[in-house]
């Protein structure tokens, strides 16, 4: 099946795109700020990496999901068009905004109008082509590929720094704990019920991506909620059994987290047995950020495929997403 076959590549996308971004006619760009202009797939790979980095940058780093830009965007900014198909129009909207700026732009994408423009030299940038890591072609089993061309354009521009040599090291340790995690059973114990997936940073952005491939792989409502904060907002929200008796919380933890945080994962699982509701716990294995990072979204992912099994559902096609993009008269993706 392609889906699986594509997250089985899933280490194989980022290395393929990371690669080419390396191999990509990018210079040094000097900034103050940067914002990464993106929607779906494209967004969670900046997220993602927004959380990893965000204890290391000294520059501001935003993530915009929208039409246009943040009004601060300046000339000395650097605007990130980060784009599966090249087609996005919220994303090109932000590109319009940036060039009467006057702000630095980098595009991303595997083909499609922004594509265009690396190529003619209009914008700097890559053209990253996932190759055969991503059989089906669909943004939702490529967020590899969306993750490696951007870590590597924002490694070559000079605005984050990692060496090659950690990150295949980084891919190679989640592959070896892929083959031993407990996905399949966890996929069983959460079928049948409504996710609420509960992690902390740096994997905030880690946990917006798994939730995103729950929604768009399994076809679950799945939601995610991030601590401390969850418990000054949802603990009260648990009160009404009727309503949240199908909820099934799975707590992503990590030795990275904030020890506080983590004392709050404890008590916060007292309050829910309590009211006698379904939680759980994977606990992430990577030896570092970058791999708990990818890991996170990663397992997410499996577990959306292992929940289409159990739905008898074809985990690939998107009749939704194609009727809505018809509407709006808009490429696919």
């Amino acid at each position: 099946m392609g889906v699986m076959e594509a997250l089985t590549l899933f280490p194989e996308q980022i290395k393929t795109t990371w690669t080419q971004a390396q191999s990509a006619n990018i210079p040094q760009i000097p900034c103050k700020k940067v914002v990464v202009t993106g929607m779906g797939g494209s967004s969670n790979a900046a997220k993602l990496i927004q959380g990893l980095f965000e204890e290391d940058l000294k520059i501001p780093f935003a993530v915009h999901n929208d039409y246009g830009l943040p009004a601060w965007v300046d000339t000395e900014t650097l605007v990130i068009a980060n784009s599966y198909s090249g087609n996005t129009e919220e994303t090109l909207s932000g590109i319009e905004i940036a060039k009467k700026l006057g702000a630095n732009i980098l595009g991303i994408a595997t083909g499609g109008k922004i594509g265009e423009m690396v190529t003619s030299g209009e914008i700097h940038g890559v053209i990253i082509s996932p190759g055969a890591s991503n059989p089906p072609n669909f943004p939702k089993t490529g967020l590899g590929v969306s993750l490696g061309g951007l870590l590597g354009a924002l490694n070559k521009a000079g605005i984050l720094s990692i060496s090659e040599e950690v990150l295949l090291a980084s891919l190679k340790e989640l592959s070896d704990i892929r083959d031993s995690w407990d996905a399949a059973e966890m996929g069983k114990w959460l079928h049948g019920g409504l996710p609420v997936l509960f992690g902390g940073r740096p994997f905030i952005g880690a946990l917006n991506a798994g939730r995103n491939a729950m929604c768009e792989i399994s076809r679950n409502y799945t939601q995610f909620y991030d601590f401390p904060e969850v418990n000054h907002v949802l603990i009260e929200a648990t009160q009404m059994p009727e309503l949240v008796k199908n909820n099934r919380y799975l707590f992503m933890e990590s030795n990275f987290n904030n020890q506080r945080v983590t004392l709050r994962y404890a008590v916060t699982k007292k309050v829910l047995a309590e009211q006698g509701l379904s939680f759980h716990t994977y606990t992430l294995r990577g030896k570092t950020k970058l791999t708990q990072s990818l890991e996170l979204p990663h397992y997410c992912a499996w577990l959306a495929f292992y929940l289409s099994m159990l739905d008898g559902v074809d985990p690939g096609p998107e009749p939704w997403i194609l009727k809505l993009k018809g509407e709006l008269s808009q490429p696919v993706h």
